[in-house]
């Protein structure tokens, strides 16, 4: 009995090293199977990562050419507030020559009215010294006609 009894203590070893070596071979499978799930996922992550680096690097490099773009308008505008500053003193410049122009236009037309007034008075006192020297002509005829007429009648 000692036989079998040893014979059945070598057997129950032997299936526990079995069961043993089912269970670790069981999770030897498990392993390679989370091992190789994780290296496909983790060939997945490389070809994201290396596509979200191209966008970086591309969001990048737009970022570098806006940063240009703002510089560029930050020039412009400075120099456009110049330009604006230069053409303010001009504008109030040229509004005091049109107000100085405005003036003067005035005046002159002051001053045209007055002539005009004038140059109408004097052709009235010109129209009267016309008058006035057909009158006198007038008259002299007259004074001639009668004198004439006084000489004939004394002849008579």
């Amino acid at each position: 009995m000692k036989v079998i009894e040893n014979r059945a203590l070598k057997d129950e070893e032997k299936m526990e090293l079995q069961e043993t070596q089912v269970r670790a071979k069981r999770i030897a499978e498990e392993a390679d199977k989370k091992y190789e799930e994780v290296a496909r996922k983790l060939v997945i992550i490389e070809g994201d990562l290396e596509c979200t680096e191209g966008q970086a690097e591309l969001a990048e490099s737009h970022c570098q050419e806006m940063d240009k773009q703002i510089r560029l308008m930050d020039q412009n505008l400075k120099c456009l507030c110049a330009a604006e500053e230069k053409y303010s003193q001009k504008e109030d410049k040229y509004k005091e020559e049109i107000k100085i122009l405005t003036d003067k236009l005035k005046e002159a037309e002051t001053r045209a009215e007055f002539a005009e007034r004038s140059v109408a008075k004097l052709e009235k006192t010109i129209d009267l010294e016309d008058k006035l020297k057909c009158t006198k002509e007038e008259h002299l005829c007259t004074q001639r006609m009668l004198d004439q007429t006084g000489l004939d009648l004394n002849e008579m």
